[in-house]
């Protein structure tokens, strides 16, 4: 019997992925292998051999594109700090500047009625009187907080309903504690104090009755401030006053008290009370020896002080009508 010698070789049959690339990210594999031997009495026997089938399953949704990229759902905007922002970068003032530093030319305090912003900004005081801005790290700050604000810049907004007879400190910190200002505002209204302002002598009058007389000598600058000063100037000129005094006043009765408290020149008979009556734009005391008119603008405020510029002239000699 003739040997029949058959020798096949091994078949392995792969089936492909099924499933490749559907959004469930499903995989499955089938793996057939086929092999046929020869026994020792002849016969030939087949073994298959089959591996499981495995299917795997993923069941949340691909996230990212297939780059390879990781997106993070949870992940969120990841922001860095500057440690130099809000720091002032400003190189350091001139100890000569620093020195002349301060918030207005006349170095007192501020008025400012309900509503009303004022700049408050520090400056270079020069000659002749004048303030210069500054570039300098400067951090501003009002107490009390409630009623007023005030900016990186120095501007202070009076709230509208702040009380008049409220008093706000404004301070300006400069370089970090190298020069400290501080200032005071004092909050008024017309109704309840109508003598702030400017005001100068148009008139004298007899105590004991008569016609007004033109003032030999006007006053040219009668200026009351908020604070309860007043300055007395006859020939106003740059940051001079004559003298400055305390006043009060009562508006039910109509009474003016002015007290000299010092000055370059108070006359020896300053006469300082007196009963006052409104009269428009002019205030008539009686029993005093003058009156008074007010600097008004256009718009019926009262003016700030206007300082001429040049030699101061002569004042004269300034004689009461009264005895």
């Amino acid at each position: 019997m003739q040997r029949l010698m058959t020798l096949m070789a091994a078949l392995a049959l792969t089936a492909c992925p099924q499933g490749s690339g559907d959004e469930t990210g499903g995989t499955e594999t089938s793996d057939l292998t086929t092999s046929t031997s020869e026994t020792s009495d002849g016969s030939a026997s087949t073994t298959t051999s089959a591996t499981a089938t495995t299917t795997t399953e993923t069941t949340g949704p691909t996230i990212g594109p297939t780059t390879g990229e990781t997106t993070d759902e949870t992940a969120g905007t990841s922001t860095t700090e500057d440690p130099t922002e809000g720091v002032c970068a400003l190189p350091p003032l001139p100890e000569e500047t620093v020195n002349t530093l301060g918030f207005n030319v006349f170095g007192q305090s501020f008025e400012a009625k309900p509503g009303q912003m004022l700049d408050l900004s520090v400056g270079a005081i020069e000659c002749c009187y004048i303030k210069m801005p500054v570039d300098a790290c400067v951090t501003y700050s009002v107490s009390p907080a409630e009623g007023a604000t005030i900016n990186e810049v120095g501007a202070l907004t009076i709230a509208g309903d702040v009380a008049p007879g409220t008093v706000f400190t404004v301070t300006a910190d400069v370089e970090a504690g190298r020069k400290v200002l501080t200032t005071e505002v004092f909050v008024y209204t017309p109704e309840s104090n109508p003598f702030v302002g400017i005001w100068h002598e148009v008139a004298q009058l007899p105590c004991g009755g008569g016609a007004e007389v033109a003032p030999e000598t006007a006053i040219q600058e009668l200026w009351f401030r908020a604070s309860g000063e007043v300055q007395v100037t006859w020939f106003p000129f740059e940051v001079y006053f004559d003298y400055w005094s305390d006043y009060t006043y009562d508006l039910q009765t109509g009474d003016l008290t002015i007290t000299p408290t010092g000055g370059n020149y108070v006359p020896a008979d300053v006469r300082g009370g007196g009963h006052v009556q409104d009269r428009g734009q002019s205030t008539r005391p009686r029993g005093h020896v003058a009156r008074l008119a007010a600097e008004r603008d256009a718009a019926g405020e009262l003016r700030p002080p206007l300082r001429a510029l040049g030699p101061r002239p002569s004042r004269g000699a300034a004689r009461p009508i009264c005895p």
